[in-house]
């Protein structure tokens, strides 16, 4: 589509003819925010979303009923003010945080590293800026094999880290010979750094992953911690917050 602009003529506002035309034209194509365009790659959100959804929150809603009627939930006494339980836990939601402050020092456990890790996390759409791929789980077939890597390497870790200060100890070992700050700060920046470090680095030089998919790789990493933080905090942390298998819990109390 063309458009001829007309400007003033004369001394004071002749214009080239060159400038006087401006050519103004209409591209089809894909959008930046639309990485395909393909007519089968698209479902309707009703009735093919909606529907699924609503099914799903009938067998969920289900399955949590009939497991409420089948099994019972064992109560604890009534609560005694002037007796502290033990042990004393969180809500489950803080029971990641509280196996962390078995391992370290409280703020570090409780304020430093929670606050980076939201900070690193509302900075993901400032980071991958990249339209491909939106809207599809995993982005390829490579982010899916990014997810499991990083999945397995961070459980394997986690549970090993866990394993190692209950059985071990770092503080155990070093308490009374080094200052209280190596072994409440140092020595677990060191080895968190390190091991996100190395997980980065695994990814790059094995899949030569894209922005995006190394930051589900460093995603992945911190749901699965959450994840078994959380997990071993309510299940298998008995009197005193020792390990303990969740079938001993009777003779735990």
């Amino acid at each position: 589509m063309a458009e001829t602009i007309q400007r003033p003529s004369g001394p004071a506002g002749s214009i080239s003819e060159e400038k006087r035309q401006r050519l103004l034209e209409l591209v089809r194509g894909r959008t930046a925010a639309r990485p395909t365009d393909l007519a089968e790659d698209e479902v309707m959100v009703w009735p093919s979303l909606v529907v699924v959804e609503a099914l799903s929150a009938v067998v969920f809603t289900f399955l949590l009923l009939a497991t409420a009627i089948l099994i019972n939930a064992p109560l604890a006494e009534i609560a005694n003010p002037t007796v502290t339980p033990n042990p004393s836990k969180a809500p489950w939601y803080f029971l990641n945080l509280q196996e962390l402050l078995l391992h370290m020092h409280p703020s570090l456990a409780g304020v430093i590293v929670p606050t980076i890790a939201l900070v690193a996390i509302g900075a993901i759409p400032f980071i991958d800026r990249s339209p491909l791929g939106v809207g599809i789980l995993f982005t390829s077939d490579k982010g899916k094999k990014i997810t499991i890597f990083s999945a397995i390497y961070t459980f394997v870790l986690v549970v090993a880290l866990i394993l190692f200060d209950e059985f071990v100890g770092v503080t155990a070992t070093l308490q009374g010979t080094v200052p209280e700050v190596v072994y409440q700060y140092i020595i677990p920046v060191i080895t968190m750094l390190a091991l996100i470090a190395l997980l980065g680095l695994l990814i790059q030089r094995i899949f030569q992953p894209t922005r995006r998919e190394m930051v589900m790789a460093f995603f992945t990493g911190f749901v699965v911690a959450f994840f078994v933080l959380t997990v071993v905090g309510t299940a298998f942390r008995g009197t005193g917050m020792d390990l303990f298998w969740p079938w001993d819990v009777e003779s735990a109390h």
